[in-house]
Order: structure tokens, then C-alpha cells, then sequence
């Protein structure tokens, strides 16, 4: 079941070298952890409601992103719709919505938020503002989970692999199959 879907990426836990194509790697993993997370019914209310993807970063790694979702189609007969949310400032600069009573919304209103690393760090008042509600938090940002991020892609030789942090999925309410959950690095910084 899960060795399947990376199309062209091989098993979950070992995907290529980063690549120019390094942001639809990531893509397929977003849609991987879109699969094999349950929400509580509350946040899917029909039987045709989309799957709410939003990306926090450039233009580019949502489109990117946008790509592979149109690409793969639907998960469970959800329609998955991507949305930009554009990060404020410059690279360096870190990503906080909680001033931003709209951007809010839209990460709240969402299922799986990807804080992509063009959006700078992501400060803890956005992760707390975000913990405790049904969204499943993602980044290829450094210390993620053990920020209080759910899942991170991170490097790892010339791979893309993910962490994550247990204790924050607990708290969302989410339920990450365990079987995700066993091919994951546990952040030993994640809360437990």
C-alpha cells in the first residue's frame, strides 16, 4: 500500500537525490500525508469536499505543488485544491500569520499547511495558533517538528526523508496511519 505513489520516487522513505525537481518530491509526499491522515468528520462535510492544501511560500513551489495534485486527481473521491498563501517579507525573514487576521483564517481553514522554505522560519506563536485544531502541519524547514511541527522533510544524504512529532499529531486530533508513522524519524526534540 505505501510502497506504491511516489511515482517515480521509489518507497516513501527513500526518495532521490534533491533535484531541481527537489519541490514535486515534496509534493508527493503532501499527498502521501493527505492519504494516510483521517480528519475528524467536522472538517470533511460532504462526500465531494476538497482536500485544502495551502502552501506558505513562493508562487513557484505552489504551482509546483498545484502540478502534481492536478496530476494524481483525487484521494477517497476528495478533490484536493492547492492555495498560495504568499509569505511576507524576504527569504530570511520569518513567517508569522498570527498578525494577519486573514492569513489565519486561511491556515485554519485548511487541511495540511506546507510551510516551504521559501517562507523563512516559521515562527512557534504560528505552530501554536495552529495546535490543538485539525490541521496537519508540514515543512522542509531546519528543527520543524521539534518547533512543534508535525511532519518535516528533511534531507538526509541525497535523500528526502521525514520526521515526526507524535506528540503534536496527538494534540491536532489527526489520526497519521501508523504505518507512516513507523517509516518516520521521531525528532528526539519533538514533544512526546
Amino acid at each position: 500500500m505505501l510502497a506504491c505513489l511516489l511515482s517515480g520516487t521509489g518507497a516513501w522513505a527513500q526518495a532521490p537525490a534533491p533535484t531541481p525537481g527537489e519541490v514535486e518530491v515534496e509534493a508527493a509526499y503532501l499527498l502521501n500525508f493527505l492519504r494516510y491522515t483521517e480528519w475528524p468528520p467536522a472538517a470533511l462535510p460532504g462526500p465531494a469536499a476538497p482536500y485544502v492544501l495551502t502552501v506558505v511560500g513562493s508562487e513557484q513551489a505552489a504551482d509546483s505543488v498545484r502540478a502534481v495534485a492536478a496530476a494524481a486527481g483525487s484521494i477517497g473521491g476528495h478533490p484536493i485544491e492547492v492555495r498560495w498563501l504568499q509569505a511576507r517579507g524576504s527569504r530570511a525573514a520569518p513567517f508569522d500569520s498570527t498578525q494577519d487576521a486573514e492569513a489565519r483564517t486561511r491556515l485554519r481553514g485548511s487541511h495540511l499547511v506546507f510551510f516551504h522554505r521559501s517562507a523563512g522560519r516559521v515562527l512557534p506563536q504560528v505552530l501554536d495558533d495552529l495546535s490543538g485544531t485539525p490541521v496537519l502541519t508540514v515543512s522542509d524547514t531546519d528543527d520543524f517538528t521539534g518547533q512543534g511541527g508535525m511532519l518535516g522533510l528533511v534531507r538526509s544524504d541525497r535523500r528526502i526523508v521525514f520526521q515526526a512529532n507524535p506528540g503534536a499529531i496527538r494534540h491536532s486530533g489527526l489520526l497519521v496511519s501508523a504505518k507512516v508513522l513507523k517509516l518516520a524519524r521521531t525528532d528526539p526534540r519533538a514533544s512526546p
